[in-house]
């Protein structure tokens, strides 16, 4: 437990979106349809809240807070590279929609998301202690 604690007080930006990511795909797994509006981008709706999309979303962000609680460093950065891919798919999605008169707050969590995922590859090892 006292190994745990430790790699969160360290490691805490890589948890962070790794709970981030596998509550998003809770979110469209329990919810489908999510995005459904006929007035908005339908040709990636039907990507982004179905199984198809959703499932590996889940799956990854539920392996990446095992791996994060098991110590697993190996695996960080090809699970970084996979979030980063997915919440620019949402940053891309929601920007699209604000762009075309669909006003949302979406894009800026996304985008921060994005900043985030790439600073914690950038600077992540160099809180280890």
């Amino acid at each position: 437990m006292k190994d745990l604690v430790h790699r969160i007080r360290i490691d805490w930006q890589f948890l962070i979106v790794a709970v981030t990511t596998a509550a998003i795909g809770i979110n469209f797994l329990a919810h489908p349809g999510l995005l459904e509006d006929k007035s908005t981008y339908a040709f990636i709706m039907n990507i982004l809240d179905d199984a198809v999309f959703s499932v590996p979303i889940l799956i990854g962000g539920f392996l990446g807070v095992i791996l994060f609680a098991l110590g697993k460093r190996q695996f960080r950065t090809a699970f970084l590279v996979f979030y980063q891919f997915v919440w620019m798919v949402f940053f891309l999605a929601y920007a699209w929609r604000a762009a075309t008169g669909f006003h949302n707050s979406s894009w800026i969590m996304a985008l921060m998301i994005n900043v985030i995922i790439f600073l914690v590859a950038l600077w992540g090892d160099e809180y280890e202690r």
